[in-house]
C-alpha cells in the first residue's frame, strides 16, 4: 500500500508570520513551513488570502521604514511593495493555491453556527475543496471550533516530523 503524505492547508496568520520579522509565532511558522517544503509534505493556502498577505505585509514594511527612519521615502515605499510580492512569489513557490467558488461560500455561510467568522470558514471550505489533511492556523477559536483537523504549527510539525 502506498502511503500519502499529508497535506496542509496554511492559514493567513501562519504566512504572515513566516514572512514578517517580530511577529510571535514566526520561528514555528519558518520550522513549519521550511521543514514541509524540504521533505516534500503538499502545502496549499487558499487563493483568496494572497490579497491579505500582502496588503499586511506593504503595510507592515512600510511602518518599519518609517519607525527606522522617520519618515518614509519613495524609495522605501517601492522596496516595501517589492517585497511584498516577493513574499507572493514565495507562497506560490512553495504551496499550491486552492481556489473557490459559490459552494465555498455556501459551506462559509453554514458553518456560521460552529464559528462566527466568515473568514474564517472560507479557510475551512479550501481545506475541505482541497481535502487537506490538516489545517494550520494560530486561531485559538479556530483550532478549536473547525469543523477539520486543525492544528497549531508547533503541532503541525511535531506531527510531520513522526511521519517520517
Amino acid at each position: 500500500m502506498v502511503s500519502q503524505r499529508p497535506s496542509l492547508l496554511i492559514d493567513t496568520n501562519v504566512w504572515l508570520d513566516y514572512f514578517l520579522p517580530d511577529r510571535a509565532g514566526g520561528k514555528e511558522a519558518i520550522d513549519l513551513i521550511v521543514f514541509a517544503f524540504e521533505y516534500e509534505f503538499p502545502l496549499l493556502y487558499p487563493a483568496a488570502i494572497v490579497k491579505d498577505v500582502f496588503y499586511v505585509a506593504v503595510s507592515t514594511f512600510k511602518r518599519i521604514a518609517r519607525a527606522e527612519k522617520g519618515s518614509l521615502t519613495q524609495s522605501d515605499a517601492v522596496t516595501a511593495t517589492e517585497t511584498a510580492w516577493g513574499c507572493v512569489n514565495s507562497m506560490r513557490k512553495q504551496a499550491t493555491a486552492v481556489g473557490a467558488d459559490e459552494s465555498d461560500l455556501w459551506t462559509a455561510c453554514n458553518l456560521r453556527s460552529i464559528h462566527n467568522d466568515l473568514e474564517d470558514n472560507l479557510v475551512v471550505a479550501a481545506a475541505q475543496r482541497a481535502d487537506a489533511t490538516y489545517l494550520v492556523t494560530n486561531d485559538e477559536a479556530l483550532i478549536k471550533h473547525a469543523p477539520v483537523a486543525a492544528l497549531a504549527p508547533a503541532d503541525a510539525l511535531a506531527l510531520l516530523k513522526a511521519t517520517l
